[in-house]
C-alpha cells in the first residue's frame, strides 16, 4: 500500500479488516501509512468507516487501537462522524448491544449520544427503543439526563445539569416530532421508578 494515497479497494480491505477485528492486520498497514488517513477511510456508497465497523462488531481492542494512533482532536472526530444514514460509531454499538464501547467512546473520546440519525433517533433513544436497557441507564446516568416537562406552549424541556459531558442541550437536540416527546415521556417514567 502506498504511504499516502490510497484506493476505494484499499479502503474496503481496512474497512473490512476493522469489521472482523483484525488488529493485527491493521497494525501492519498503520505501520506503513499515516493513520490520520483513518479520517478519509470509509465505504463509498455508505460513507461508514473503520470504526463504525469495528464498533458495531464488539471489537473493543481494535476500537481502542484505531483510536489511540490518532491524535485526540482526529480521534474525537472519528468518534462522532455520521455515515451517510447519520449514524455514528455509538449509534451501531448501542444497536448491537456493546457496552464497553459505548463507554470507551463516551468516556474516553466524547462520543456525542444527542446526535441524531436521518431518522431523527439519538444514541440514547437507539438504546431504549431496541431494549439496550443497560446501555440505556448507562447513556442516562452519564449525560445525567433529568426527567422532562412539557411546557404550557407545548414545548419539550430536557435538563442537563452542569458539569456532565454535556453542558446544555441546544434547542435542535431537544425539540421534535411526537415519536420523541412519547420516548422523552417513556424516559421520564423509566427514571422515576
Amino acid at each position: 500500500m502506498s504511504t499516502q494515497t490510497l484506493t476505494q479497494e484499499e479502503y474496503d480491505i481496512i474497512i473490512e479488516d476493522a469489521r472482523y477485528g483484525d488488529l493485527e492486520t491493521l497494525q501492519e498497514i498503520f505501520a506503513e501509512i499515516d493513520p490520520s488517513l483513518l479520517l478519509q477511510i470509509q465505504d463509498e456508497h455508505s460513507k461508514t468507516t473503520t470504526l463504525h465497523m469495528a464498533a458495531a462488531n464488539g471489537h473493543l481492542e481494535t476500537v481502542k487501537y484505531l483510536l489511540s494512533i490518532l491524535p485526540r482532536e482526529q480521534a474525537v472526530q472519528l468518534t462522532n462522524f455520521q455515515n451517510s444514514e447519520g449514524n455514528t460509531p455509538l449509534h451501531w454499538a448501542v444497536l448491537n448491544g456493546h457496552l464497553p464501547i459505548v463507554e470507551l467512546l463516551c468516556e474516553q473520546y466524547e462520543a456525542d449520544a444527542f446526535i441524531k440519525n436521518k431518522v431523527e433517533h439519538d444514541a440514547i433513544f437507539e438504546a431504549e427503543n431496541n431494549g439496550k436497557d443497560e446501555i440505556e441507564t448507562y447513556l442516562l446516568k452519564k449525560f445525567d439526563v433529568e426527567p422532562v416537562e412539557v411546557g404550557d406552549d407545548g414545548e419539550i424541556k430536557v435538563q442537563v445539569s452542569a458539569g456532565t459531558e454535556i453542558e446544555s442541550a441546544s434547542k435542535e437536540q431537544i425539540e421534535d416530532s411526537q415519536t420523541n416527546e412519547e420516548f422523552i415521556q417513556e424516559r421520564t417514567a423509566k427514571l422515576s421508578m
